[in-house]
């Protein structure tokens, strides 16, 4: 959560600054540790309302153009001012204008990133990692290499479900029309005669009559699964009622696990080869992950390795990865290599995810098109039915 603090210093100064925590009473204690009083504390986003981020398209030409220029030899405080107004994205140009301020005030790189509120966290966590350890250029390296990858991969999932998408889309536009227009004109034409109707027939003219005239009811609804939508994408206990009901699916749920585990080894295997401590890589996955269930388990495997325990057994105990991840976690650990275990494992779980859901959606696309045949052919043969026997009992 984002959260906007008032504070005051010993010296008697009074600043306004941004920061990310998982409540106010965190916030309040983080304050006062680094030596502030916090006179007001206010939450910047909501659940229906979050704080925006950069665009990562943006970001990352950002940092392409900041990294030519740190192997150049240039230092970072200039080479911040040589990007400072370049690019399209005015977010990010207002960003950066800040951030090069406060860092020729004295404020580190990271400190800087953070005040500034709109760069990812786990881009800060990054520049933290670098900054840490001498190695800024080849953590960004390591951390654009990251950011390519996952826009790929989120590319092909994305016109993947594309088609799939476009016929559900086609096939519920086509079923109200049928039931808001066709049907009504149907049962004002049998109306007038004495056909017979099978009683299909009937019960399809009769759900017409009710869903047209029940247009309001539809605008309500509608209005009610937007808010609900947009309440299970925004709120974190929508979100968990999501990945409830996904990971009860049969086959998606293990898909949907595997997905979750590779962002986390993936996320992880970065930070820890930028040279960030586990216990902090791990609170920083925990604040970045995508996934409420994931964000939970992490907490409590912050907690155990904190107080000693081995990672692999801690994420063995809370059950939020696939059994291989945390088997190559075990594996890395005893090995001392395990960001290059956790990049293996991050490649499988992509490649049986990209497999999976191209087989999927490859079959979703014939099996809605046959459905909506047989809608359309059941439709018309109930509603054609009545006039092919009145035109026969005719001759």
């Amino acid at each position: 959560m984002r959260f906007t603090v008032r504070l005051t210093h010993a010296n008697g100064e009074v600043l306004v600054r941004e920061f990310e925590a998982d409540n106010s009473e965190a916030l309040h204690a983080r304050v006062l540790a680094e030596g502030g009083f916090p006179l007001e504390i206010t939450r910047t986003d909501t659940a229906f309302r979050s704080r925006s981020q950069l665009k990562t398209e943006s970001l990352v030409l950002f940092n392409q153009e900041l990294l030519a220029l740190l192997k150049a030899g240039i230092p970072l405080l200039q080479s911040l001012e040589l990007l400072v107004g370049h690019g399209k994205d005015a977010q990010l140009r207002r960003s950066l204008t800040q951030v090069v301020e406060l860092v020729r005030e004295g404020m580190s790189f990271s400190d800087a990133l953070e005040q500034a509120g709109s760069f990812p966290p786990i881009y800060r966590s990054n520049v933290v990692a670098g900054e840490r350890s001498g190695t800024l250029p080849e953590v960004l390296a390591r951390w654009l290499s990251f950011q390519k990858f996952a826009q790929t991969s989120r590319r092909r999932i994305i016109e993947a479900l594309f088609y799939p998408a476009f016929l559900v889309g086609v096939l519920i536009l086509a079923l109200g029309v049928i039931f808001n227009v066709v049907l009504p004109r149907f049962a004002e034409f049998y109306a007038g005669g004495d056909i017979e109707m099978p009683m299909i027939t009937r019960a399809l003219l009769g759900a017409g009559h009710l869903v047209s005239s029940t247009i309001w009811l539809q605008a309500i609804v509608g209005v009610g699964l937007v808010i609900l939508g947009r309440w299970m994408v925004a709120s974190e206990a929508g979100r968990r009622l999501g990945e409830r009901l996904i990971l009860s699916l049969p086959k998606v749920g293990t898909l949907f696990r595997m997905y979750h585990s590779s962002v986390f080894s993936r996320t992880l295997g970065v930070l820890l080869a930028g040279g960030l401590p586990a216990l902090q890589a791990l609170e920083v996955v925990q604040r970045t992950s995508p996934s409420e269930r994931m964000k939970t388990g992490l907490i409590t495997i912050t907690e155990k390795v904190r107080a000693g325990s081995s990672l692999h057994l801690a994420l063995e105990q809370a059950k939020v990865l696939d059994p291989l991840a945390v088997e190559m976690v075990r594996v890395g650990e005893q090995s001392s290599a395990l960001p290059e275990m956790l990049d293996h494992v991050a490649d499988f779980f992509d490649q049986e995810v990209e497999k999976a859901t191209t087989a999927v959606t490859s079959l979703i696309g014939p099996i809605l098109i046959l459905f909506m045949g047989v809608v359309v052919l059941a439709l018309l043969l109930a509603i054609y039915v009545p006039l092919f026997n009145a035109s026969n009992v005719v001759h």
